[in-house]
């Protein structure tokens, strides 16, 4: 899957959403201000559709869902005019929630009608409003400004000049009242204003701390009227740099939090993110290059024959006839694959193609500007691509993402019967505590239960929940097949060693070179955990294997696509020594945590020893002489 969304619509939400009428407003009033297509309609494709569904989205009572909103898409997809289109929206349209529409009900602005369903929500617009664009410059009024300008000026706006509206290359007074401006770093303080709407356009690229106080400006400033008038942040950009500290990552790290459910306290951003993943040692081949693109550019691409196209997850370019909406054979729909290019789009991939094998060109900049994608820092232990292509079952698990129900939703995927191993890395106080088990038949790796410590003012007196997770453990080893337990005995020796009386006997195996059952000293990177942590560096580096029947495949490794886990094993940081290597945080006090990684390794670890195991002992049977 190349499109996540956190979170997840329900079907109410989606029926009862202003988006429909907001997408309808900008198409019909608003027109591209930028670039080779100005001066034609502005058109949202299925995906930014979707985006503005959830970005209006409502509560039961009317209220806006969500006060953040933060769209990502590869370079050339024409965000900051969507951006635009939106802030036109919020102020010109009818872009809150009056009441539910009656049967026969309509919306008239500037001679053309809109016809709400009985019971769509029906608009009406902000009183007063104040739309801020945050431009990422210290001189340019900024994209999406520009765009807002040229329709006031010259678009079909412009007819409400000489009627109230006052246009301007600083600011734009509303015919009704209200403004819409753009404001850069080196503005004067926007302290005091009260902002309905902000646009933030190409955040990644905001990393200085004069745009971070710009934003977080405007953020408060959202604040003073978000009871009366739903106010909200909207974000625009492409995948950052990780290390940089831009807006970006921080709102890319704050929507994954919320999917694993760190966020506690009225967690309200909307997320959409659409990219394609490509192993670097395929950069060289065009043909998976160009299928890359197709999948993070979408419907943005202009097909050759005239149809939209999806494409599958073997890589399968289907096109979708205009007059059924559905392929040549009956089998597939727009909803069936990954959006491919499609009769709307306007794009061709000549540029990103050239751009990309110019021979000076960094392959992480394409990773991150033209597939969408998160790069990995240059000393990371394990590279993106390799983590994305080892995730499992990720449409099963995006329902739980952002729910109580993530820390049980590996059930789901294990059984009681078949054969795992388990990993436990623990700390008491500063980081975190990992129990992550790991299917032998293909190595699957699966967060049971992680805590971590807060990066608030808990911090200071949060300590682990030891009894926690020792009941954990133990229910783990009462009610599933557990083979091999390795856990690092720092900090929980005397609870280990109580593992290992009262269970040793039913585990298959222990530590190599040691007579300990489940003690594993994980500070003895020399040894036992450098030839731990490259056995799992090696599993990704080569494909995912299915087993075969009762045959588990040997060399195979994955992750159950749980965000915290995938995280953690995002964070770890390669350094070299004299015997190879060993994995480290970023900095002792990072918020970035890789105790649930360090769990998991053991836990490969303890399932390669059992299938070693396994196989001396296949070698030493006796062979029948007839």
């Amino acid at each position: 899957m190349a499109h996540d969304i956190i979170p997840q619509l329900t079907q109410w939400e989606y029926d009862h959403s202003l988006g429909h009428l907001a997408v309808w407003w900008i198409e019909t009033f608003t027109l591209i201000g930028r670039g080779d297509g100005i001066g034609l309609p502005m058109h949202f494709d299925l995906d930014e559709y979707q985006f503005m569904i959830g970005a209006y989205a409502l509560k039961r009572n009317g209220k806006r869902k969500f006060n953040r909103l933060f769209l990502s898409r590869a370079k050339g997809r024409d965000k900051s005019g969507k951006a635009a289109g939106v802030g036109m929206f919020e102020g010109f349209g009818p872009c809150r929630f009056d009441h539910w529409a009656r049967e026969g009900e309509t919306y008239t602005f500037m001679g053309e009608t809109y016809e709400y369903h009985e019971g769509e929500p029906v608009g009406k617009p902000v009183t007063q409003p104040e739309v801020v664009c945050l431009a990422n410059s210290e001189q340019q009024a900024g994209n999406v400004f520009e765009s807002i300008y040229y329709n006031c000026d010259s678009g079909p706006l412009s007819d409400w000049k000489g009627m109230g509206m006052d246009v301007g290359t600083t600011r734009i007074m509303l015919p009704e009242g209200g403004i819409i401006m753009p404001i850069t770093s080196g503005a004067s303080s926007q302290d005091g204003k009260l902002t309905t709407c902000g646009l933030a356009d190409e955040t990644h690229l905001m990393v200085q701390p004069k745009l971070w106080n710009v934003y977080k400006t405007v953020a408060r400033n959202l604040g003073k009227r978000a009871g009366t008038a739903g106010t909200f942040m909207m974000e625009t950009s492409t995948m950052y740099r990780p290390g940089e500290g831009s807006i970006a990552e921080a709102s890319y790290k704050y929507a994954w939090d919320v999917a694993a459910g760190r966020i506690k306290h009225r967690a309200g951003i909307y997320f959409d993110h659409v990219y394609a993943t490509l192993d670097v040692e395929d950069f060289s081949d065009e043909k998976k290059m160009t299928k890359a693109l197709e999948i993070a550019y979408g419907q943005s691409l202009k097909s050759p024959d005239g149809k939209d196209h999806i494409i599958l997850k073997d890589g399968t370019d289907v096109p979708i006839e205009n007059k059924t909406g559905l392929s040549a054979d009956g089998r597939y729909s727009l909803t069936d694959g990954e959006l491919g290019p499609s009769k709307d789009g306007w794009l061709t991939l000549d540029g990103q193609l050239d751009q990309i094998y110019q021979p000076d060109t960094d392959p992480a900049d394409s990773i991150r500007y033209f597939l969408n994608n998160l790069s990995s820092v240059q000393n990371a232990w394990l590279r993106e691509s390799d983590i994305q292509s080892h995730v499992l079952y990720k449409d099963e698990m995006a329902g739980y993402l952002g729910s109580r129900k993530l820390e049980n939703a590996w059930q789901k995927f294990v059984t009681k019967k078949e054969p795992i191993t388990l990993g436990f890395d623990g700390s008491v106080s500063k980081d975190s505590t990992a129990l992550v088990g790991c299917r032998v038949s293909d190595g699957m790796l699966f967060l049971i239960k992680l805590e971590q410590c807060p990066d608030g003012p808990e911090k200071a007196t949060w300590r682990v929940d030891r009894d926690a997770f020792d009941q954990a453990a133990r229910d783990m080893l009462d009610k599933y097949n557990v083979v091999g337990f390795f856990a690092d005995a720092a900090f929980f020796e005397s609870m280990i060693g109580a593992w290992e009386k009262d269970y040793g006997k039913k585990l298959k195996v222990g530590p190599r070179k040691s007579g300990d059952l489940v003690k594993f000293y994980t500070n003895n990177w020399k040894n036992e955990m450098y030839q731990a942590t490259e056995n799992a560096a090696t599993g990704f580096r080569y494909p995912y294997e299915e087993p075969e029947g009762r045959k588990p495949a040997l060399n195979s490794i994955a992750l159950l696509a749980d965000p915290r886990l995938i995280n953690h094993f995002r964070h770890p940081r390669r350094v070299d020594k004299s015997y190879g290597y060993k994995i480290l945080k970023e900095s002792p006090a990072s918020p970035n945590k890789i105790d649930a990684c360090v769990a998991g390794i053991l836990a490969y670890r303890a399932r390669a020893r059992y299938l070693e195991i396994a196989e001396e002992k296949r070698r030493r049977a006796p062979i029948r002489i007839y």
